[in-house]
């Protein structure tokens, strides 16, 4: 580049690096995918798109009505895009925790909702427009089945620390090996929702995640290591 011509290259406004091939505060590379999306979905695209996934979350939560308090309703009793399911009162009546139900999703093959934002103890549901009324369903089943067993821990009929929830995630090696467990591998494997075809195993069981986040292990090589390939 000739010199007369060098002052206007891109560059980053603040930070004088020379040519632009990475952002210091992000990833500016996400920005087409949003470009691109509202680009070929047009006004009328995204009107639609809004209506669906609205109306997804309206269905959830209708369909969960009565087995889960929803919060932020608005005064006709509709939710947004999204919809806050109340998990707090089942810690007290039967000690189950929302990371308790987000594993147990797990067995069902659904990655877990948002847990505990914007409310603790919640799990927020956000149903995009792309999703089928059978996978609304199929989830909502779940979400039904796991508040049967939520309430057979509540009616004694199960074990407070030793059920199908605290025991989630359940992996291939449970499924196989001896079952010492007071339900059946079936409940515990296959409870409803979840694919018997395709079906998804997660690799291991439950970690302890706040331990994890405490005490990280780094993986990484030694600086020493960096220095002897610069050289």
């Amino acid at each position: 580049v000739k010199a007369h011509l060098a002052p206007h290259l891109p560059g980053h406004p603040v930070f004088g690096e020379g040519a632009v091939s990475a952002a210091p505060f992000g990833s500016p590379s996400l920005l087409p995918i949003s470009w691109a999306y509202c680009l070929m979905m047009g006004g009328e695209g995204l009107t639609q798109a809004t209506r669906v996934a609205i109306l997804n979350a309206n269905y959830i939560a209708r369909r969960l009505e009565g087995a889960f308090d929803v919060l932020y309703r608005g005064t006709k009793g509709r939710v947004a895009h999204e919809c806050i399911l109340d998990v707090r009162p089942f810690e007290k009546t039967a000690g189950v925790t929302v990371e308790d139900i987000a594993k147990r999703l797990i067995d069902n093959g659904f990655h877990a909702p948002t847990m505990s934002w914007p409310v603790a103890g919640t799990l927020m549901v956000e149903p995009t427009e792309s999703e089928t009324k059978a996978e609304l369903d199929r989830f909502c089943d779940a979400m039904l089945a796991i508040r049967e067993e939520i309430r057979a821990i509540e009616a004694g009929e199960i074990d407070r620390d030793n059920n199908p929830l605290k025991n989630a995630p359940h992996t291939m090696e449970d499924l196989v090996r001896d079952w010492d467990r007071p339900y059946s591998r079936e409940q515990g494997c296959f409870p409803p929702g979840a694919f018997r075809v395709d079906k998804y195993w997660p690799p291991v069981n439950r970690v302890d995640n706040v331990y994890g986040d405490r005490h990280l292990v780094c993986t990484c090589p030694p600086m020493s290591d960096y220095a002897d390939a610069a050289e």
